[in-house]
């Protein structure tokens, strides 16, 4: 066992992919990944099937396959439940009540280390008796959003024609704070977003010295005073808001822009209105990462899809270049604040812009061009020095001597540019059928005629079984004739216009325990694509195969993406294509480690727990069934 006062810092990047860390390593752009990467073991890992987030990072944090941890992708079946129920509460799977094996946070909790987990895509919450655990930017279901209200820019003068943005001229005594010029009130008021009932706060200028006005006050609730005394000064105010979530105590900073000196107006910045409640462990973490840590506005795009880039790529990346440096910022206010020796975070804007270029990159898909693919390259080698940025502010203030690092991703990816439409296959079969429902706009299934359900991420199909599930019309002695048949109608299935075969592999769930597939919460037939071929095209209801629209019921069997361009939860994990690997790269740095090796060969991404556990000096998790890296280590 490693020395028990070695630091560890799991750096985890959803969907790095291996090529493009060899690339811009050898090109010299990524110098502070290239540090770890000269100076520890280089591998590929193999994801546990399907090749998702939730998935790989519980598999990561436990060193369970899916059989064992049960997070399957972001969509969850638990039996007894309606099959289609799991569909309508997504991301469900990062949950730690959902959670079935031991997370190694929790081991090293209880060992007396001082685990600190940061923005994580598992096991959300654990109540550490050392340790602590926030969210900050990635959403999870039953946590409150960091972000409740919108930023703005605010102007108010004497002879404004709007009341509400009008200065009023007050007396001195009305205020605890001594002004040479009569002071000037305004009402500044908080609504919008996720804020139920409007809430006022006063705001007042005041000339401080005699030489014209040049403060700008705030009062909130419990006589809570700000004073903003100079131009781009900066402060905290605290107040309650009443929201859609119940009341929040929630923070805003203030920034002074300009007071004119005989008080014919005032213009001032205020942030995004952030809420301290419901997204830390302990909950005080909240206020002190918000007040310590964010200097830069972290309300992004509106995303239906936590992952998917809707406008731009261009301004996608200003605001994950903000996301970035915010979490590696988090993690240096958290060493300096608990103290952690054992830190496990996540970044997620590689996954955001692979699935947005991956196709304009590789010259056999239908929609690459010299012209796009030059634009694509751009903005994927802006995305990795973003993520060496946020190295290098680690490097500088938490990597030391003593401290083992793995950079990780949870899977990689492939370009992707055809979409399939798995439902529309089983409903030709006379499997899976639906009905209008007029009171919805749209198609639901009809039960009493469906013998097959089936889930796209995960890829699974479920037999609707009698006396398994609730509307079951199968019986248990047309079980497998039914599994069969959903088999070779997966074998068969051809792209019109290649003839192309679309399914590379399609399994009983007992002959795919080899891929971690053999436990209660997979699906009944297990199968996988071949690329091209991927089933999501950026918009959440063609997930929902409980509920189909009309557009997305009358789609045919293929047809072109239109906004998803790269793909993995559907391909087995040592899937290629060119240059691109479903496999994940990992990078094990440190005093544990070898140095300047490449393994030949490839991990499992669970590998990763016991070796943790191992440099750690703790228990391997109860559940895992990973390998210690014997072969990576001095």
């Amino acid at each position: 066992m490693s020395n028990f006062k070695q630091n560890f810092i799991l750096i985890g990047v959803d969907q790095a992919l291996g090529y493009l860390l060899k690339k811009f390593i050898k090109e010299k752009k990524i110098p502070s990944i290239e540090k770890l990467y000269n100076n520890g073991v280089f591998c590929e890992g193999l994801s546990c099937p399907p090749c998702d987030t939730p998935t790989n990072w519980a598999s990561i944090a436990t060193g369970a396959p899916t059989s064992a941890h049960g997070a399957t992708s972001f969509y969850m079946h638990i039996p007894g439940e309606p099959l289609d129920l799991g569909l309508t509460q997504r991301s469900r799977t990062q949950l730690s009540r959902y959670g079935n094996a031991e997370y190694i946070w929790d081991v090293a909790d209880r060992k007396g280390r001082t685990p600190f987990v940061l923005n994580y895509p598992a096991g959300w919450p654990s109540d550490f008796k050392n340790g602590a655990m926030s969210l900050l930017v990635w959403p999870i279901p039953e946590s409150l959003p960091r972000i409740i209200g919108p930023s703005g820019k605010f102007r108010y003068s004497k002879n404004s024609g709007d009341n509400s943005r009008t200065l009023i001229e007050i007396r001195s005594d009305e205020i605890p704070f001594e002004s040479s010029s009569p002071p000037l009130k305004f009402s500044l008021e908080f609504k919008h977003g996720k804020i139920e009932e409007k809430k006022d706060i006063t705001g007042f200028l005041i000339d401080s010295n005699g030489n014209g006005y040049d403060s700008l006050i705030f009062n909130a609730e419990n006589d809570e005073w700000i004073k903003l005394g100079k131009a781009e000064e900066k402060k905290w105010l605290q107040i309650t808001l009443n929201t859609e979530y119940g009341e929040l105590l929630s923070l805003v900073k203030f920034e002074l822009s300009e007071i004119h000196p005989e008080g014919e107006y005032v213009e001032f910045k205020r942030s995004s209105i952030y809420n301290t409640e419901g997204w830390a462990r302990p909950e005080s973490l909240g206020k002190d990462i918000i007040k310590n840590v964010i200097s830069k506005d972290l309300s992004g795009e509106e995303r239906e899809v936590e992952y998917m880039i809707s406008g731009d790529v261009d301004s996608y990346l200003i605001y994950a270049r903000r996301e970035a440096i915010s979490l590696a910022e988090t993690v240096v206010y958290a060493k300096k604040k608990i103290h952690w020796d054992t830190c496990f975070f996540h970044v997620h804007l590689l996954d955001s812009v692979n699935h947005k270029e991956l196709a304009l990159l590789h010259e056999d898909s239908s929609i690459y061009s010299v012209d796009t693919e030059e634009k694509a390259w751009e903005n994927v080698e802006t995305a990795y020095k973003i993520i060496d940025e946020m190295v290098e502010i680690l490097f500088n203030h938490v990597i030391d001597e003593k401290t083992n690092v793995i950079f990780t991703a949870d899977h990689g990816a492939i370009p992707a540019w055809k979409i399939v439409n798995i439902p529309l296959a089983l409903m030709e079969a006379g499997l899976l059928t639906y009905k209008w429902k007029t009171s919805k706009k749209s198609f639901v299934v009809d039960w009493k005629k469906s013998k097959v359900f089936p889930y796209l991420e995960p890829p699974y199909i479920w037999i609707n079984l009698q006396g398994r599930d609730p509307n079951g019309i199968v019986k248990c002695s047309e079980y497998e004739a039914v599994r069969n048949q959903v088999i070779q109608i997966l074998y068969s299935l051809r792209d019109p216009e290649t003839n192309e075969r679309i399914v590379k592999l399609a399994l009983k769930k007992e002959e795919a325990a080899f891929f971690g597939q053999n436990g209660e919460r997979i699906g009944d037939v297990v199968f996988f694509l071949e690329p091209p071929y991927q089933i999501f095209d950026g918009k959440l209801h063609q997930l929902n195969t409980g509920e189909r629209t009309p557009e997305s019921i009358s789609k045919p069997l293929v047809y072109d993406a239109e906004s998803c361009f790269g793909a993995h939860a559907y391909y087995l994990p040592t899937q290629k294509l060119g240059n691109f690997s479903v496999s994940a790269p990992v990078i094990m740095s440190g005093p544990s480690f070898k140095e300047g090796i490449e393994l030949s060969h490839h991990i499992n991404l669970m590998d990763l727990t016991p070796t943790i556990s191992h440099i750690l000096n703790i228990d391997i998790p109860k559940h895992s069934q990973g390998r210690l890296i014997h072969e990576a280590l001095k």
